[in-house]
């Protein structure tokens, strides 16, 4: 029987060069991970913010055409204890207000009935982007081409350009 004992070095391990290579393969993955997690990071909140701001644009139209068209008056005076104010339409019983709260960027509507006042969210805008994301630009004391139109702007990224919300009263006594 002869003897079959290994003879020389084994073979199993890493040797310095691929150890040397996959330190630094490593150290490039460390240094270049982080990075790409905080721009996707950023990258998510910028477009949150967008969705958000979309959102309160559509959410807004679906309130704005039904409270204009039933509207007796329109103005922008204050009412139901609401400062922000961007307009106000009254009818027989009834204020509606959309308001502005400029340090948390909510914008609101706000019913105001006999019964009660009831706030309603329509959502919010980034304060930092715009100061008055949302103007009334024509159907109070602006002047419109239709005396029975109401037009409110939404600019709710100054990248983007402005919506327009028009929307027409069925009366022009205001």
């Amino acid at each position: 029987m002869t003897d079959q004992r290994p003879t020389g070095r084994s073979e199993s391990g890493f040797t310095l060069t691929e150890l040397l290579v996959t330190i630094v393969i490593l150290g490039i993955i460390g240094l270049l991970l982080p990075k790409a997690i905080v721009l996707g990071l950023q990258f998510t909140a910028g477009t949150e913010k967008r969705v958000a701001a979309t959102s309160a644009v559509g959410t807004l139209g679906r309130y704005f055409y039904g409270d204009v068209h039933s509207a007796a008056h329109v103005t922008t005076d204050p009412a139901c204890g609401v400062v922000g104010v961007i307009v106000h339409l009254s009818r027989p019983g009834t204020d509606v207000v959309y308001a502005y709260d400029r340090p948390t960027g909510a914008l609101n509507r706000v019913t105001c009935t006999d019964a009660g006042v009831v706030t309603t969210s329509l959502g919010r805008f980034d304060p930092t982007t715009s100061t008055h994301p949302v103007t009334l630009s024509c159907g109070a004391e602006t002047s419109c081409t239709s005396p029975m139109e109401v037009t409110l702007t939404v600019q709710s990224d100054p990248a983007a350009p402005p919506t327009a919300l028009t929307a027409v009263r069925r009366s022009s006594a205001s």
